[in-house]
């Protein structure tokens, strides 16, 4: 096991299953999250979502080991409030699957325990998802919960959006573990990294970049 930058381990893993099961007992264990870690990741996201100049954006709304981001839609809301444009939708499970609702604040919990907005099914052309992870394999494709349902969603769009994976804490196998269905990101952050497959990214805005393998990791040097 070797760190990169600060707060992502690299380790070795050769089937997804297991890397699955250790960032689940890692966040299990790890539940502690401090709140200025959560900050830096919404800034962070915050700014990146403003230099895509993103309108409509799909969100999640969190399970308890998962990142909350409603805050920053609700920040998003507020300093955007006249641009009709710019709209927030969060999942809706169906079946195996899931498709979009506009994110409202009366809700009420599916049967994997998650919030879902009371509206009406809506079918926009995304221009950013953003999506919880457990992990990354080497090519920063996604671990998820093994359900499959952001795959399966992404699969059905006809204009693909920019992904963002956001996670507590980056863990990374050094191992292809994921397939060609599985969703690849474009931006990884946590508390205290951020990294962008092909790394063009204003250096003064997170500081001094470092290369691994196709990626480029940042340390948050702005907050």
């Amino acid at each position: 096991m070797r760190k990169i930058a600060t707060n992502a381990k690299i380790l070795n893993f050769k089937d997804k299953s297991s890397f699955r099961q250790f960032c689940k007992r890692q966040l299990k264990q790890n539940e502690r999250f401090v709140f200025l870690q959560k900050n830096q990741i919404l800034k962070m996201l915050k700014k990146i979502l403003l230099e895509l100049n993103a309108k409509k954006v799909l969100f999640y709304l969190p399970l308890k080991h998962e990142v909350d981001v409603r805050p920053l839609i609700f920040d998003i809301k507020r300093e955007l409030r006249y641009d009709k444009r710019l709209k927030i939708f969060v999942p809706k499970v169906l079946g195996v699957s899931f498709d979009c609702v506009e994110f409202r604040l009366a809700s009420f919990k599916n049967i994997y325990h998650i919030d879902e907005p009371h509206a009406a099914l809506r079918f926009p052309d995304l221009d950013v998802m953003i999506v919880p992870i457990l992990g990354v394999d080497l090519n920063l494709g996604r671990i998820g919960f093994g359900k499959g349902m952001y795959d399966r969603f992404y699969a059905k769009l006809k204009k693909k959006p920019k992904i963002i994976f956001i996670t507590k804490k980056i863990y990374f196998s050094n191992q292809k573990l994921t397939q060609s269905y599985d969703i690849l990101g474009d931006f990884l952050i946590d508390g205290r990294v951020m990294i962008q497959r092909g790394g063009n990214v204003n250096r003064n805005r997170v500081g001094v970049r470092h290369r691994w393998r196709d990626l480029w990791y940042y340390r948050l040097s702005y907050c």
